[in-house]
């Protein structure tokens, strides 16, 4: 079974060399690593070209793309029989890797998806909470599980998105060719709208399928202040990460698969926008969403993004009128606004971190992705494949990865 990684960059040359070593770092002959480079102009190509391993593949652009074409590109260039994503600020774990190959090899769902451990650059003035990873014992060792996702869809109808828990992924996930070919809207075209992991997502949730999960760590999640995540939660107009959202948006525009509605730059419209362009282009008329609630949720974003809240209100009023649901969005205008978090997911994230621990991720005077791997691969060790064979509890390993973090902390 081949297994393609796939790295989609742009301009992100400082982290890449790192991201990229953690993958070439796996000792397995059946991968292949893809660089898809949206027409960078820094010196990523250098980065990349510095590698002599022949499972590294350097996909260049001559133009710049949106993000979807950069990844559907990917796609079509990858060989794999499964495909996972990571950004080029990610990190997959090494020696955890051996695992998530022998799920899939013994279980061949038609995607995997997994616990992503995050770990923050340490860039100066980003963040005093960067440099590190915390372990969680609930997401550390878990054997995975099976679901079909269709059996989400009134929870996604219904904008209760914190329920959609396990979800497909295709970033820090993975899903099969097979699978990938069978629900593409089009040859070639496996993503059909800007978001290509949202659309993912969302087209498995109407599909279904055999999809499995497992609560352990099998990819980092970086981010700093040129990650794209940021873009969307930029708050400074003159901020780098806002300076990226700007160009990120314009290239959405471009693309001919751009979404219905304009998400302009919040993630809540992100989220409703992905969901309706959907559902227009791939025909899924039923169930229909309970427009209330996605309207009182893109009303969110005005809260956080105050200098956005004419735009989005303007939106959202224009996309109402279009598909005559004025009324629902004139009763989400009244609602009180929701709560970043109930109090059951705030009492579920206290005990979370009750029962974690951090590490910092410094070796050597060096602190990126690469060493934050290597220390998680350092805490969890090689219990997990005990776990799956079950001769070790998840409460053993737990225990045991414990005691590596203490004896790894006396090391340093």
């Amino acid at each position: 079974m081949k297994i393609s990684i796939i790295i989609p960059t742009r301009e992100r040359a400082m982290y890449l060399g790192a991201s990229i070593r953690t993958a070439l770092n796996i000792e397995d002959d059946n991968i292949e690593v893809i660089v898809a480079d949206n027409a960078s102009t820094d010196n990523t190509r250098e980065v990349v070209e510095a590698e002599t391993d022949p499972r590294l593949i350097y996909l260049p652009s001559d133009r710049r793309m949106s993000m979807r074409e950069n990844f559907n590109r990917s796609v079509c260039a990858s060989s794999g029989d499964y495909v996972l994503f990571i950004g080029d600020d990610d990190s997959v774990v090494t020696n955890q890797f051996r695992y998530l190959r022998r799920i899939l090899e013994e279980q061949k769902p038609d995607g995997f998806s997994w616990f992503k451990a995050t770990y923050g650059w340490p860039i100066q003035d980003f963040g005093n909470k960067t440099g590190g990873l915390r372990f969680y014992r609930k997401d550390s060792f878990g054997a995975p599980i099976s679901y079909n996702p269709q059996d989400d869809i009134d929870a996604l109808m219904h904008c209760k998105l914190g329920l959609l828990n396990p979800t497909p992924a295709i970033y820090h996930g993975c899903a099969s060719r097979q699978f990938l070919d069978r629900i593409a809207p089009a040859p070639g075209v496996f993503f059909d709208s800007t978001i290509p992991d949202v659309n993912f997502q969302y087209r498995c949730i109407h599909l279904g399928g055999k999809f499995l999960h497992a609560d352990h760590p099998f990819t980092i999640n970086g981010y700093g202040p040129a990650s794209t995540g940021g873009a969307h939660s930029a708050v400074k107009p003159d901020s780098l990460s806002a300076k990226i959202g700007r160009s990120f948006a314009a290239e959405n525009r471009a693309d001919p698969y751009e979404d219905i509605i304009d998400h302009a730059l919040t993630v809540q419209l992100v989220f409703f926008s992905t969901l309706e362009t959907l559902r227009e282009r791939g025909g899924f008329t039923d169930p229909v969403p309970q427009y209330t609630d996605w309207y009182q949720y893109a009303l969110n974003a005005t809260r956080m993004k105050p200098e956005h809240a004419a735009q989005i209100e303007e939106t959202l009023s224009s996309y109402a009128k279009r598909t005559g649901t004025q009324e629902q969005l004139t009763a989400a205008r009244d609602r009180p606004a929701r709560a970043k978090r109930t109090l059951s997911e705030r009492l579920i994230r206290a005990r979370s971190q009750i029962s974690s621990f951090r590490l910092s991720a410094e070796q050597d005077s060096l602190n990126t992705v690469l060493t934050a791997t290597n220390v998680c691969d350092a805490v969890l060790g090689q219990d997990y494949g005990a776990v799956l064979d079950k001769t070790m509890s998840t409460a053993d390993a737990w225990r045991a990865a414990k005691r590596r973090a203490k004896e790894f902390t006396r090391q340093l």
